[in-house]
């Protein structure tokens, strides 16, 4: 079904639109990044759509109850564990390093499906995956290199090796959240339920990390003392593109919604540059790479 694969490429689009508003936030000096102020809002619209649109919550069967425990693992996953991992490799690795284990999401995402989901995938969807990463990968190396002409060497090799093991384990932590948000799925098929919970777990670790952190207070205080423009539509795609992720999961299968992810790279690139404008014009390497890319979402879509 193409639903799948539309949904997916929608939640790439606002994860793409949430990078470049928190770059264009930064680029004016605006103090939050959004990053709990969009849990809350997703916690909050996901919340009233549910109560407003979903079905009635079924009864607590086994089933079910193991059903709302995977959406909760699938936000402690992503939203704690994948984010929390990431941070600390950026610090320890550098944003470079760091970005370079995030490309392997797709990778972990399609390995937990099939170890943990049974997932196969067909010859067409496969050559259509192999064709986006090798296109992701093409860009990022040519992003890469344009960084590196201005990064200063000397990084300590004790930093950069535990960095990288942060970056692998933020990694897996996220390419994990997919397989946790299908399991929940195939025992509550409630997408919008699932988002609603998965953002509540996430809150639920704020609450508690402010309790005896001082950083996690700062971070909850700072949210709250007023909305600036970018911090918001950062959030508000940020919950679109945590939802759509749940209703593309509902209709095709981990590796299909991870690779479509993936292309949140592309989009965002074009976004910054000719939207924004906070970037210059992607370069014709980077073009040809997202044409590329294009034909092999074309390939993972089809039946």
């Amino acid at each position: 079904m193409i639903i799948g694969p539309l949904f997916a490429l929608f939640g790439a689009l606002a994860f793409a639109l949430a990078n470049v508003a928190i770059a264009k936030g930064a680029h004016e000096g605006e103090r939050n990044n959004g990053a709990f102020l969009s849990i809350l809002m997703t916690a909050c619209l996901s919340g009233s759509l549910w109560l407003l649109l979903g079905p009635p919550l079924p009864a607590m069967t086994t089933e079910v109850f193991a059903g709302l425990g995977f959406f909760a693992a699938s936000g402690m996953l992503a939203t704690v564990i994948g984010r929390l991992t990431l941070f600390r490799s950026v610090i320890l690795a550098g944003a470079i390093n760091a970005g370079l284990f995030r490309r392997l999401i797709p990778l972990f995402a399609t390995l937990f499906a099939f170890i943990i989901l049974g997932e196969t995938i067909g010859w067409l969807a496969g050559a259509g995956m192999a064709i986006i990463l090798a296109s992701l990968l093409g860009v990022m190396s040519a992003r890469d290199d344009a960084r590196r002409s201005g990064q200063k060497p000397g990084r300590r090799l004790s930093g950069l090796g535990r960095g990288r093991m942060f970056g692998a384990l933020s990694a897996a932590s996220y390419g994990a959240s997919y397989s946790a948000r299908k399991l929940g799925m195939s025992a509550v098929p409630d997408p919008i339920l699932g988002t609603f919970i998965g953002a509540l777990t996430g809150i639920i670790w704020y609450a508690g990390g402010s309790l005896v952190s001082r950083n996690y207070r700062k971070v909850v205080a700072t949210s709250f003392n007023g909305m600036e423009k970018w911090q918001f539509v950062a959030a508000l795609s940020m919950s679109f593109g945590q939802m759509a992720q749940f209703f593309a999961l509902l209709h095709a299968d981990v590796a299909v919604v991870a690779i479509i992810g993936s292309l949140e790279v592309f989009l965002g690139i074009y976004l910054a540059a000719y939207v924004f404008r906070t970037e210059a014009p992607p370069e014709r390497r980077i073009v040809v790479a997202s044409f590329v890319a294009t034909i092999g979402v074309v390939l993972v879509a089809l039946p």
